[in-house]
């Protein structure tokens, strides 16, 4: 089960694409699992998934991380910056460095 982040904006990377951020549990019920970007419009890339943490983190960690995201990674009123938001994640310790494209739809 996911976890979206904020549906009413757009987690925009630098290449101009805007994706959801969901975390997606490892199990239901478990505060495990991994931090990602999801493109949900319907648009040509619809589905393609990139990996903001590595796989097995703690939620709460994850929320710890992006605390205030709202001000810190905002560049619109409806856009934030993706960029800003993985580097928080490294920051933490949480990421795994690369971004990677997990699966596409």
């Amino acid at each position: 089960m996911d976890i979206d982040y904020a549906l009413a904006f757009d987690f925009v990377d630098s290449d101009g694409r805007p994706y959801q951020l969901r975390f997606r549990r490892d199990a239901d019920l478990v505060d495990s699992g991994q931090l990602i970007a999801v493109i949900a419009k319907s648009r040509p890339d619809k589905g393609l998934t990139r990996a903001i943490s590595r796989p097995g983190v703690n939620f709460h960690d994850v929320v710890a991380a992006l605390a205030g995201w709202h001000s810190w990674a905002r560049l619109t009123d409806n856009t934030i910056d993706l960029p800003a938001i993985r580097r928080r994640v490294l920051d933490a310790g949480l990421g795994s460095g690369e971004w990677d494209i997990m699966d596409q739809a």
